[in-house]
């Protein structure tokens, strides 16, 4: 998983990361954020190593959420929907949505969120799901 602003910035120990020299296919690298312009900059910049491009909406580590990345997203679907459209329409590769349940009891939208998911016509239509921590569900919308 690999910070897309970070990727937008240069940052040389992210591009680290993304070596996958010898690594067998197919590769599927993540990316969170939730600057549409990091997105769109880190999907077509991880699209030349990548098979397949996964977007992290799910992960609820504190460093990730208190800048408003992975679930945080949860509590504006729309902002979700409009960075996995706009790596969509940047990107030829298939495009993945991690997500969980909600970011909450009180705030569940992965009903809402799947289905918005569904119209961006994310390259590839089917549902998977395993339990995590919390016994909150995650989802790739695939």
């Amino acid at each position: 998983m690999v910070s897309a602003k970070a990727l937008m910035y240069g940052d040389e120990k992210t591009k680290l990361l993304l070596n996958t020299k010898g690594e067998k296919r197919p590769i599927i690298v993540q990316i969170f954020g939730s600057n549409i312009e990091a997105m769109k900059t880190a999907s077509k910049y991880v699209e030349d190593i990548a098979d397949i491009i996964d977007i992290n909406m799910g992960c609820p580590a504190p460093k990730v959420v208190k800048n408003g990345d992975g679930s945080k997203l949860l509590l504006d679907v729309d902002l979700a929907v409009n960075i996995a459209k706009e790596v969509v329409n940047t990107v030829s590769k298939p495009v993945t949505v991690k997500i969980r349940k909600g970011w909450d009891e009180k705030h569940i939208v992965y009903e809402e969120l799947g289905k918005r998911l569904e119209e961006v016509r994310s390259k590839s239509n089917y549902l998977t799901s395993e339990e995590q921590e919390r016994n909150i569900s995650v989802v790739n919308v695939i």
